[in-house]
């Protein structure tokens, strides 16, 4: 049945499923995976770690396929049915013979995954390592010798402001040999944030490692052994048996797992959260943002990474600071459950979030919320909400853990933010009411962000049954206001309504029980039934940001102008406590670097420190007695540290400084 395990490159891949040589069996379940889930990975794929192996089946029967889904995943087209076709057996056999035709059976989130991202249907970025953040050694190699691996410093999701990025799709184009260099300067590497205001040669040395590094992911496109597959040719029992025997999960051994080990000898890690969750049986308390908190304070705001934190920490470590940032995690959960950020942490869009939280509280008067002044309280209310509607913790989270702990410490302690691009990084992904309606799966942020922002703008939701208030950890369902098998039955031939069934519109968080009771029946049906009950169901309607007029069967009929009308409504919200107060935030805490003055710098080469003075009015460097160009001095501070004079090195890059905030930045801030 099962032929040897034998691989393919992604450029095949990609290519087979464009001519239709690969697609999906009809019943196979959609696809759902949130895009850091495929800068996950492309990270894998990079590192040479292992994916796990595709199975294809090539049937002996007849059979509907779908296409793989390119659909966007907001807007225009998000709702479009997925093309399907039927094939006979004569049909399968001849395309299995001229064409390699097979269905994906297995591994239909990653090929989904890589199709859309090097067709550009979803924009993943390879973010490139500045000069200065690689390691020693692999600077001493030329620029074509050194892997994307050591050059890799993340995929994300949105171009970076201050390193190299290429988007993969233009990368996977431009392996394809048909562009020259002057178009690909002019529209792919021209129009990148991060080469603004280089000089001539820090853009010939920038495009040049553009290039290398598109060249290199072509040819991991091209490698005809980086995906492994097994091709099965399978009669219609054991197909069958195969779906119903193959959706078994092993169990994944956590980094912290490893930690707790380490540790053993003097902090029992697994015995302090045990003895943390007994003393408050109403929480769960993650280990891993523990200890990333505990990782941040040791490393003095730097680290948070796994391979510091099991390289670098000690018992030590967990001992001095487990219990205050245990308080701290605990007093953070209580905040936001009665400041009405959250219902509860089963929904909390993003946990991460807890970390620069965790740090702004131990950074505030006594560790204590209510010692925070108004602006500090208006700048968290929009740093939490603006966050999670710009999906910033969606990839790279470990690098927003630093900047926002790093930023919100600094707030607690009234400092300005000088670094503008901060701002920029919290512009979010919802501009109109449209918008609202492309969010349907319950795991991803937004979904999750829109049903707490409503808890938030109500002052906290109520039940239906009555109107007492639900609490922290109340077992929650996400229920459909017009119920799915209603909405099947009424409208079976709508395939625009069917496409929005478990629309965020069509949502709201009630305990499961009351849920249960609802079940197949109309809007105005089961609300009537529950006001014999709760005569003050209306009031419960407009808490949870529903229009009334549903009670009375307005809207049985009419699910689209339900729909329509409650994303407007969720949009204000939106505009209200996000884009309203964009403007305002800038102007409270925005604080242009100084034009004027000498600043110390420094910076580190070959794991030794050399210091010089940067005149901000005349961008030039005091160094060992010279007044050099910014490059010039970064050029010779190397020679004097590592004997090489063939660097060539952007100074900007270069050279740092500390700011107002305490945070180490790039002189860059400065350039003219």
């Amino acid at each position: 049945m099962i032929a040897p395990q034998q691989t393919e490159s992604i450029k095949d891949l990609v290519e087979n499923i464009h001519k239709e040589n690969i697609l999906l069996p009809e019943f196979q379940r959609d696809f759902v995976w949130e895009l850091s889930k495929t800068c996950e990975l492309f990270d894998s794929l990079v590192r040479d770690i292992f994916i796990g192996s595709i199975i294809y089946g090539k049937p002996s029967f007849e059979i509907t396929v779908r296409e793989i889904d390119t659909r966007p995943r907001k807007g225009e087209g998000s709702r479009r049915k997925l093309a399907t076709k039927f094939f006979n057996k004569e049909d399968i056999q001849r395309m299995t013979q001229i064409n390699n035709f097979r269905i994906i059976l297995d591994g239909q989130q990653r090929v989904t995954s890589i199709y859309r991202a090097l067709t550009g249907v979803d924009e993943v970025w390879f973010i490139a390592k500045n000069e200065e953040e690689l390691e020693t050694s692999v600077r001493e190699k030329a620029l074509r010798e050194r892997t994307l691996e050591e050059m890799l410093f993340e995929f994300s999701l949105q171009e970076d402001e201050d390193r190299l990025s290429i988007k993969l799709s233009d990368a996977f184009l431009i392996s394809k040999g048909d562009i020259l260099d002057d178009d690909i300067k002019e529209n792919y590497f021209g129009k990148l944030s991060c080469i603004a205001g280089m000089d001539e040669e820090e853009l010939k040395l920038a495009f040049r490692k553009y290039r290398m590094i598109c060249v290199k992911l072509g040819e991991l496109f091209k490698s005809d052994k980086l995906l492994s597959y097994y091709l099965l040719n399978m009669d219609t029992e054991k197909f069958a048996l195969f779906f119903e025997r193959s959706n078994s999960k092993g169990i994944q051994l956590n980094f912290i797992d490893i930690l707790a080990a380490k540790l053993y000898k003097g902090f029992n890690l697994r015995q302090k959260i045990e003895e943390l969750e007994s003393s408050f049986p109403n929480y769960y308390f993650n280990r891993e943002i523990i200890v990333r908190a505990i990782s941040y304070i040791v490393s003095n705001g730097k680290e948070v990474d796994r391979n510091y934190i099991l390289s670098n920490l000690n018992y030590e470590h967990f001992n001095m600071y487990w219990d205050e940032v245990c308080d701290c995690y605990r007093k953070v959960l209580d905040f936001l459950f009665k400041e009405r950020f959250i219902i509860s942490q089963k929904w909390m869009p993003y946990e991460n979030m807890l970390i620069p939280l965790i740090i702004f509280l131990r950074s505030i008067h006594k560790s204590d919320f209510s010692q925070m002044n108004e602006n500090q309280y208006e700048f968290i209310k929009y740093w939490y909400w603006s966050s999670i509607f710009a999906q910033r913790y969606s990839s790279g989270s470990n690098e927003a853990i630093i900047q926002d702990a790093s930023i919100l410490s600094n707030i607690a302690q009234n400092k300005k933010i000088s670094d503008k691009a901060f701002f920029s990084r919290l512009k979010i992904q919802i501009t109109s009411p449209e918008d609202i309606l492309s969010f349907s799966k319950k795991g991803n942020v937004i979904y999750k962000g829109i049903l707490n922002l409503i808890n938030f703008a109500s002052k906290g939701l109520i039940d239906w049954s009555n109107s007492s208030q639900l609490h922290l950890n109340s077992k929650l369902e996400d229920h459909h206001i017009f119920p799915k098998e209603y909405i099947k039955n009424k409208f079976k031939d709508n395939e625009q309504i069917l496409s929005l069934i478990d629309c965020v519109a069509n949502r709201t968080l009630i305990p499961k029980i009351t849920n249960i009771k609802i079940g197949k029946k109309s809007p105005s049906r089961y609300l009537k039934e529950l006001m014999k009950i709760n005569p003050n169901i209306v009031e419960s309607l407009k808490n949870h940001l529903i229009p009334t007029e549903i009670i009375d069967g307005a809207y049985d009929d009419f699910y689209i102008a339900f729909l329509e009308k409650r994303a407007e409504a969720i949009f204000k919200l939106v505009e209200k406590y996000i884009i309203a107060k964009e403007q305002k935030i800038v102007d409270l805490f925005y604080q242009p670097p100084k034009t004027k003055g000498n600043i110390k710098i420094f910076a580190s080469y070959y794991n030794k420190k050399v210091e010089a003075i940067f005149d901000i009015e005349t961008q030039q460097v005091h160094y060992n007695g010279e007044v050099l160009s910014v490059s010039a001095a970064a050029d010779k501070a190397k020679y004097n540290l590592s004997g090489k004079d063939n660097t060539s090195t952007n100074g900007w890059r270069f050279w740092k400084y500390i700011n107002e905030q305490n945070q180490e930045r790039y002189i860059d801030d400065f350039r003219k």
